[in-house]
């Protein structure tokens, strides 16, 4: 559609073939490249087909998360959401019927939000304390109000920018810009784009001050962003390089960007329909 042609392959060999993990594959790139993907501004490795750009950025996901600091606080800070979004559940009462699904993508959201920037965006409280103030259980002042708004607006926001891909996938640019309904649809998820960058560069923004203007003898924390910005500077946080001298260089602002952007995509919905997917077969099927 639209000017491209797809093959489907329904070997199993081939299909087995072009998605081996060997460095020495015949097929390194797995994805389409699209032109749509500079106008919705995708940079990260998802849809990077250039072998140096995407080798350099790669090294630094492995290096973040072969990092057993970096695991420990993950799970340190998932077990701590977990115990937050259960005593949401046990204020809500056993008659009240969750929505799992809903709560699923915004534990995801939080905690993968967290992993990857150090800081924690409050979605699952601020629905919990939504869903009281719809039920007149509390009384939100504007300023939670607007906390409540702001973290359903984010996350409303991802969703929409990650399901609004398909658009610049299958429609070329004449077609997003002229066709009415489909030119109407784009200019909504540009915006929403917009909004949803300006917040992430303001995170990366705010911690490489705050880094910068830690002590040196001060340990920083780890989570992904902090290990991107510091990466092969004298701030470093992992020590260890997995990457070829001509590679060791500090990470600019949009490549951090892309690499935030790409863990919120990756993780955000997929985790939460697993979840989901697992507690309906273990209540539909508690045999097996």
């Amino acid at each position: 559609m639209a000017g491209k042609r797809l093959i489907v392959l329904c070997s199993i060999d081939l299909i087995k073939n072009m998605n081996i993990s060997s460095t020495k594959t015949k097929y390194p790139f797995r994805n389409i490249h699209f032109e749509g993907s500079a106008e919705y501004g995708l940079q990260g490795l998802a849809s990077n087909n250039d072998p140096k750009s995407w080798k350099y950025k790669r090294q630094f996901y492995t290096q973040a998360m072969m990092t057993p600091s970096f695991n420990y606080q993950a799970v340190e800070w998932t077990n701590e959401l977990w115990n937050e979004m259960e005593s949401c559940w046990n204020n809500l009462g056993e008659n009240y019927e969750l929505d799992l699904i809903k709560w699923m993508h915004r534990f995801s959201n939080e905690i993968i939000f967290r992993i990857s920037t150090g800081v924690k965006n409050d979605t699952v409280i601020s629905y919990y304390k939504n869903i009281d103030h719809e039920n007149n259980i509390i009384v939100l002042n504007e300023k939670e109000r607007e906390k409540v708004e702001e973290s359903e607006n984010f996350i409303q926001s991802i969703d929409t920018f990650f399901k609004g891909i398909v658009y610049f996938v299958i429609f070329n640019r004449f077609m997003r810009h002229y066709i009415p309904f489909i030119r109407g649809k784009v200019k909504g998820l540009l915006k929403n784009r917009d909004y949803l960058y300006n917040k992430v560069y303001e995170i990366i923004k705010k911690r490489r001050i705050e880094i910068e203007n830690t002590p040196l003898d001060q340990p920083l924390r780890h989570d992904m962003l902090t290990s991107h910005i510091t990466a092969n500077t004298k701030r470093d946080i992992n020590p260890v390089k997995h990457a070829d001298d001509d590679l060791l260089r500090p990470m600019t602002d949009e490549e951090i960007f892309g690499s935030i952007i790409d863990s919120m995509g990756a993780g955000t919905i997929t985790t939460a329909n697993f979840f989901c997917f697992i507690v309906y077969y273990l209540g539909r099927y508690p045999e097996k």
